[in-house]
């Protein structure tokens, strides 16, 4: 017989116990970090489980209790699966239950429910969650969890002779079309029956200490306002992504052919084994994209070729900055320059792609680079975010299962666009604006270029921001 006191172990503070105490079968928590989410979510799972082992189930059913822990990435998971291993009752464990490598744990149970199952699954690759159903999902860090692989686990929930509860937590996304954003809405507008949804911030949880207090408010040193906002506060904001201002930068149409007197330039971000290859075509002076092309992760680096000299004879491209990053993307660089075109191999390393990131960073702010309703790079510009490392740097990237190849088409097209006239900087007749352009050394070191100085500038409005919300000026 398993006898299981979870309150010996686990002593919730007041927001968890409003978790658990409440009958809904879907809780959605948009909590700050910090505040004790996946701790209240794994007790929670505990609790469903314990409290099914009185009922009995059909002997067909296998596993008797089925839980799914979903996380984007097996990494990111680590956190739970150390937090299973730490604070699951061993008398709940069956001997030889923790399959360490698999990340599997075999629970005892009683008479009427056999035994239990949790695994924890990684939603990179959604086409592998599929399960004939599960009792408990738990969807953890929801927010970096694409929409696909949403949509395939919310069909296990529905199988027949399941208790199908389901427990989703994280931060705000950062785009209000998201589908942790939508559940949330649903949930609280009452469209969604037998749900509830919950959010507080990471101070709202009393077991913090002041060292903790320190060293979340330390953060606003290092991350803008809008992204502390979210990371701690739970304030759902389009703007806490790296890229802001994205709104503004809508304008026009794609157009379907070169408008005579027009000078066009193009950034070639070239697709790895899961990624897109993209060509972006823009119009130099205006900085504007006028067309945009992607080839699908499985299609040929011959036929990626081709197409890619049709475009450039047919819109008569001036500059086609490339990565030219690793041996494939240099020999298809190569091959392009070969054939003809004016390529300019662009090598992306930790150093340079920094300054590429920021450069459209800053364009976009100051309203010099514009583009049309193109969802994937829309998509992506609204996911690129900032992400805290073990050490306490700051790296920006596209969350795990999102991907990156049209903001670097984006990025390495602009760098190919004559200089932006702006509010920041001197008029000048058209006539008389031309643009620098980078060397690859130039890029990588950072030197005085002009999106050196914009950088620095960036970086100088933010220290300001902060001196000024100190209350120092």
């Amino acid at each position: 017989m398993v006898t299981v006191d979870l309150a010996s172990i686990y002593t919730p503070h007041s927001g968890q116990a409003q978790i658990h105490s409440h009958p809904a079968k879907m809780k959605v928590l948009k909590v700050g970090r910090r505040w004790g989410k996946s701790r209240a979510a794994l007790f929670d799972l505990l609790k469903t489980y314990v409290e099914s082992l009185d009922v009995a189930v059909d002997s067909n059913l296998v596993p008797p209790f089925h839980a799914w822990i979903v996380g984007p990435s097996f990494p990111q998971c680590r956190q739970v699966w150390n937090e299973i291993i730490s604070f699951l009752p061993s008398d709940l464990i069956q001997p030889g239950g923790i399959r360490q490598d698999e990340m599997m744990v075999y629970l005892k149970g009683t008479e009427k429910r056999p035994w239990g199952l949790i695994e924890i699954k990684s939603a990179h690759n959604p086409d592998s969650l599929q399960t004939a159903g599960v009792d408990y999902l738990w969807i953890t860090e929801a927010q970096d969890v694409a929409d696909r692989a949403f949509e395939k686990c919310l069909p296990i929930l529905r199988s027949p002779g399941r208790i199908s509860k389901s427990l989703f937590e994280g931060i705000p996304a950062l785009w209000s079309d998201h589908w942790f954003e939508r559940v949330y809405r649903s949930i609280e507008s009452g469209l969604v029956p037998d749900a509830m949804c919950y959010t507080a911030e990471s101070f709202d949880n009393p077991f913090l200490t002041d060292d903790d207090r320190d060293a979340i408010f330390s953060d606003r040193a290092v991350i803008p306002e809008a992204a502390w906002n979210r990371m701690y506060r739970a304030i759902f904001d389009e703007n806490a992504g790296y890229f802001r201002n994205i709104a503004a930068c809508l304008a026009g149409d794609l157009i379907k052919e070169p408008i005579i007197g027009a000078t066009y330039v193009a950034g070639l971000d070239l697709g790895r084994k899961v990624d897109a290859s993209v060509l972006t075509i823009l119009d130099a002076r205006d900085r504007k994209i006028v067309q945009h092309i992607a080839w699908d992760a499985g299609e040929s680096w011959p036929r990626q070729r081709e197409g890619v000299l049709k475009h450039a004879q047919f819109w008569d491209l001036k500059r086609i900055v490339v990565d030219a990053t690793g041996m494939g993307g240099d020999m298809f660089s190569q091959e392009l320059m070969e054939a003809g075109l004016p390529v300019e191999p662009f090598v992306i390393k930790e150093n340079n792609r920094q300054w590429l990131l920021d450069t459209l960073a800053i364009a976009m702010e100051r309203e010099t680079v514009h583009f049309p309703d193109i969802p994937p790079l829309l998509r992506q510009l609204r996911a690129f975010q900032y992400n805290k490392l073990p050490g306490g740097s700051v790296k920006y990237a596209a969350p795990i299962g999102e991907h990156d190849d049209e903001v670097f088409a984006l990025a390495l097209g602009l760098t190919a666009c004559e200089e932006a006239i702006s509010a920041f900087s001197t008029p000048r007749l058209h006539k008389q604006r031309k643009r620098y352009v980078l060397t690859q050394e130039e890029a990588d070191s950072g030197i005085n270029t002009s999106g050196h100085r914009i950088l620095a500038e960036r970086r100088a409005r933010y220290a300001a921001d902060r001196l000024e919300r100190a209350g120092i000026i």
